[in-house]
């Protein structure tokens, strides 16, 4: 290139740069905007570099996470999951234990089998009276003969010395 071509382009140069910033400033940012394929533009930018210089944290800093969360199909996200695949991952045993769900079972074992024998005793009384009443026919004992019950139940239940230890 020849020394007048190389002053020529700086002199244009310099006349462009400052015939630049007047145009700038003098026309309509809308009127240049009509004229621009904004698709081809962008196609020529690099969204990731771009994306790279930004502050995420930043960002997220200023989202309104009630709002976001507002907008969340809750079912249609649900839906989505794959519940089998999280369930997976999660130890049942150890939650059981921690909802106190086996200490609830023995308890109400404990407290179901005791009303069982309670009932069972009584049972076991009521056919002691009957057998008892039964004998007694039998064996044709007159109402002073009778015994009332058991001799160390009776004796404890009128405050006399047990018959077993009394002969001691």
């Amino acid at each position: 290139m020849t020394e007048g071509r190389q002053n020529g382009k700086r002199l244009l140069g310099r006349v462009a740069g400052a015939v630049t910033e007047r145009v700038v400033d003098t026309v309509d940012p809308d009127i240049v905007l009509e004229h621009v394929d904004l698709n081809a533009l962008l196609s020529r930018v690099d969204l990731d570099a771009v994306l790279a210089r930004v502050d995420m944290n930043r960002l997220l800093e200023t989202v309104d996470i009630d709002a976001l969360l507002a907008r969340v199909d809750l079912n249609t996200l649900l839906a989505d999951v794959d519940l089998d695949a999280l369930l997976r991952n999660v130890d049942l045993e150890a939650l059981v234990r921690r909802s106190g769900i086996p200490d609830i079972v023995a308890e109400s074992t404990y407290s179901m089998a005791g009303s069982a024998l309670d009932v069972a005793r009584r049972q076991l009384v009521g056919l002691d009276v009957v057998v008892d009443r039964i004998v007694d026919r039998l064996m044709r004992r007159s109402e002073d003969e009778r015994r009332e019950g058991p001799p160390n139940l009776v004796a404890a239940q009128r405050g006399a010395p047990d018959p077993g230890t009394a002969a001691r």
